[in-house]
């Protein structure tokens, strides 16, 4: 009776060294896009805007932060990623800058369902948007404005300058916003 009780406690304890019941801290660091963006006070009088779905490369649909090596290969920073997949964080970013242009009232953006009938629908579509080996931050897009009355305006933007030292994760993602600063002002001059 004895050695079945042993052998049960025994492995019991046994089995409670495989569990870690300590809380392990993350260090995982998270970034967001247009955080530091200022908020325009007045835009009584702009043109409303709606940002609709953006769309970008299917391997950007994630919250990894990735860039490029130069064979093609793509390589994420251990131990650092989006608050959000691109796919969804790209309209609000845009929609942030755009107003922080003070020249667009951005009423909704996707996900969110355009309620104002008056309001130009911005869409984006993103060619690249990461850096390549040579430690250029690349973002590239094509956009297109519809009017209410059903005008449209349409462009490419390509962002020029953009230098990243090839390690510094906060550094890389302040460029990359640098970049959507430009093509929103690029969107804007165009309301």
């Amino acid at each position: 009776m004895k050695a079945p009780v042993l052998y049960i406690i025994s492995l019991a304890d046994l089995l409670s060294g495989c569990v870690n019941l300590k809380p392990k801290a993350d260090h995982t660091q998270i970034f967001t896009l247009a955080a530091d963006v200022p908020v325009a006070a007045d835009l009584e009088g702009q043109p409303m805007v709606y940002v609709t779905r953006v769309e970008v490369p299917g391997f950007l649909e994630d919250t990894r932060i990735l860039y490029r090596l130069a064979n093609g290969e793509l390589e994420s920073f251990a131990g650092a990623r989006w608050t959000d997949a691109l796919d969804e964080a790209l309209p609000r970013a845009i929609a942030m800058h755009l107003q922080s242009t003070s020249r667009a009232n951005v009423r909704a953006y996707y996900p969110w369902s355009n309620t104002t009938r008056e309001a130009a629908k911005v869409a984006v579509q993103f060619e690249r948007f990461s850096a390549n080996a040579a430690g250029q931050v690349e973002v590239v897009a094509q956009w297109q404005i519809e009017s209410p009355d059903g005008q449209t305006k349409q462009g490419r933007y390509i962002a020029t300058g953009l230098q990243w030292d090839g390690s510094e994760v906060a550094s890389y993602v302040a460029q990359l916003n640098s970049g959507l600063a430009g093509l929103a002002e690029t969107i804007a001059r165009e309301l």
